[in-house]
This record gives C-alpha cells, structure tokens and sequence, in this order.
C-alpha cells in the first residue's frame, strides 16, 4: 500500500482578484503544511499579488489544460488536488482525500455546496453530485484528487480548448474506482449570479450533453464562446 505525505494543491487563475482573497483566506486553515500552487495564465489585475501572500506562484502559457499540467509538473507532493479560483474546502477535506487514496480509490472529488440561497443551486448541487457518484465525472468545482503516480500515468490534462477535465476523468475511472467525497466543496455562485441560474445551467448541461453524443471539444468550445 502506498505511503502518502504531502499534497500539492493547485489552482489555475486568470485575473481572478475580485474572488481569489476571498478564496485562498478560506482554504488556508485546510492547507497547514502542505502546497499551494497558482498558476497565472497572464492576468492583468492584481491575482498574482494575492496568491503570493497564501502559495507559490508559477506563471505558464495560458489555458486551463496548461495550466493544470504546468502546476502538477511544479508540485512536489505525491498527491495532487485540483481546483477552481473561486471554490474553498471544509475542514478535513485534505485526510479525506489520504484516506480515500490509502483504502484503494485512484481518485475522484468532492461532494457540492454552491454558496447561494436560491432553492435552484440546491437542485444544481444534486445534478453535480449525481454526475460525480454515477458517471464518475469530475470537473475543478467538484474538486479533482489523485496520486501523482496515477496523474503521470494519464500523462496529465488533454490540451483540449474546453472539458479538460472530464476527458480526464474518463482516463481517471479507467485507472480503478473514483469516489466522491465529504466534507462538501463550496462554489461562489458568481457564474449564475453574473449570466442568470437558468441560463447558465441549461449552457452547461447542452455542452455536455453534446460530449457525450460525440461532438468534438473544438467544436463545442466556438459553441460555448457563441452561447455565452
């Protein structure tokens, strides 16, 4: 059985200041000893400023598969975390994840809570948390965990220009059992606040539905920017 010590958590950013102190103050008391990594893609605001006081700061070319992969390639821990900018892990989330790691799962994320009191994020949080237990999905806001070992055996994320991280997590389950785990990964509702709850959802599941049908990431990406 494999022996784990530390964990490198990793977050790809892209002028993200307005939500990113926020972010990083709430997930600090989870981290104690363990990694931070940010990963800029180029911001233009004051997102590296901030990161710097919480982590390190890596800079790479920008898009969410290279800055994923340039994180892992700087990690030092043998397990690797990944999440979204404006997300923040309950306390103990991080034995959580050793402990699913070390009884035999090859990864997985974290059970959802969007932090918005709108009865429709309740509805949403359970359609994310299906998605994960039973198509064993998992994009950055639901978290993504896995040792190192396995990440390099995927050979890390597509450089797809969208869903990165659900043809990850097909590669992933290929590996073994995935899981989904609590304490719950908190979401900002910004997304839904700023383009509308209905909208936005809806968006979201027609993009994926059209994955699974087949529909190439490049296609679906001109979708996306058309639908925005």
């Amino acid at each position: 059985m494999q022996t784990f010590r530390k964990i490198s958590v990793i977050m790809p950013v892209l002028n993200e200041a307005k939500i990113l102190e926020k972010t990083l103050s709430q997930l600090q008391p989870e981290l104690k000893s363990h990694e931070l990594i940010v990963v800029d893609g180029g911001s233009t605001d004051d997102s590296v400023g901030i990161a710097e006081k919480y982590g390190k700061v890596i800079v790479s070319e920008r898009g969410r598969a290279k800055q994923l992969n340039a994180g892992a390639t700087a990690a030092m821990g043998d397990i690797l975390i990944f999440l979204h900018a404006d997300i923040w892990l309950e306390s103990g989330a991080l034995t959580a994840v050793v402990s699913a790691l070390s009884s035999g799962y090859v990864g997985g994320g974290f059970r959802q809570k969007i932090d918005g009191k709108c009865f429709l994020y309740r509805l949403i949080e359970i359609a994310g948390n299906m998605r994960g237990k039973y198509l064993k999905v998992f994009y950055g806001d639901s978290g993504i965990f896995l040792a190192r070992t396995d990440f390099e055996k995927i050979g890390g994320f597509p450089d797809v220009p969208i869903l990165e991280e659900m043809e990850f997590s097909r590669d992933l389950r290929r590996l073994g059992k995935t899981t989904l785990l609590t304490p719950y990964i908190h979401i900002s509702a910004r997304r839904w606040e700023a383009r509308g709850i209905v909208r936005t959802t809806l968006n979201n599941w027609l993009i994926t539905l059209l994955y699974f049908f087949g529909v190439s990431p490049e296609k679906l990406a001109r979708l996306y920017r058309h639908i925005r």
